[in-house]
């Protein structure tokens, strides 16, 4: 068993372009899901996990509503909305047992920037990264990666391998058997075809769809660090990973759990009217 309180990195970095109809007016981060912000329930994953401190990396741009959620989920804020609104004080959020910091990220419009503005604020070795467009309902999906994790090595949730969804994520080529799974390979966002080759090939066992949660280790931010030194164009944080993963393991936790995406408008709607 791997589980232990930790320091959670929170990437809100983007400008939701995906959901361009939003993305001007709100972070897609703050779009509800079953009647609260997405960003409010990766913060109770974030506690659920057992994590003493978090911290939101957001976009520059949407300053002004961060300083309005900083203000909402504050120490006591709830209890004093239930006072205004003359509603029976009820029992303080979880999150309030956890210190939440917001930065805004600086440097490159990267996942990978997120990552390291996060961990450098946290001044810790060993962090779990949480995508904020990436929303967890059942607030389990970062204790059960690292419940599973092998200690002192890096993992990544992911699903089982869809098809028809696979266009919309990291395809990640699996080496080993039953539970014990280790990255051997990533295709980014195959269209259908690929991503019906990779099938094929491989054999849909041997897939999986990478979800936004990571265990970084130290070792693992300082490749990170280096790439984001040395590189004309920042990569994205799941072919680095792939990279990685050529010379060190990496592994996989698989996780059956449905995770919804803020950046598909229908989905939301739908998980907002369940």
């Amino acid at each position: 068993m791997n589980v232990r309180p930790t320091a959670v990195v929170i990437a809100a970095g983007g400008l939701g372009t995906r959901v361009a109809g939003w993305s001007p007016f709100l972070p897609k981060e703050l779009r509800p899901v079953q009647g609260r912000p997405g960003l409010v329930h990766v913060l109770e994953e974030a506690a659920a996990l057992g994590a003493d401190r978090a911290v939101v990396v957001h976009h520059p741009y949407y300053a002004p509503l961060i300083d309005w959620t900083r203000q909402v989920l504050a120490p006591g804020a709830q209890a004093r909305y239930q006072q205004l609104a003359h509603q029976p004080v009820g029992q303080n959020p979880v999150t309030e047992r956890m210190q939440v910091d917001f930065i805004a990220q600086h440097g490159r419009y990267a996942d990978i920037t997120s990552a390291l503005n996060g961990a450098e604020h946290l001044h810790t070795g060993d962090v779990c990264l949480a995508f904020a467009d990436n929303v967890d309902p059942s607030h389990t999906a970062l204790s059960e990666l690292m419940a599973t994790a092998s200690p002192r090595t890096p993992a990544v949730l992911a699903g089982p391998f869809n098809l028809q969804a696979a266009s919309n994520h990291g395809v990640i080529i699996c080496a080993g058997t039953g539970p014990e799974r280790t990255m051997a390979g990533l295709v980014e966002k195959p269209d259908p075809v690929h991503a019906a080759q990779l099938a094929a090939e491989h054999g849909t066992d041997s897939l999986r769809l990478l979800q936004g949660r990571v265990r970084l280790t130290p070792e693992l931010l300082h490749y990170l660090t280096a790439i984001a030194r040395h590189t004309a164009s920042e990569p994205k944080l799941s072919l680095a990973l792939a990279a990685y993963a050529r010379h060190h393991s990496v592994g996989i936790v698989t996780n059956t759990k449905t995770m919804i995406d803020l950046g598909t408008p229908d989905t939301v709607e739908m998980a907002c009217c369940e």
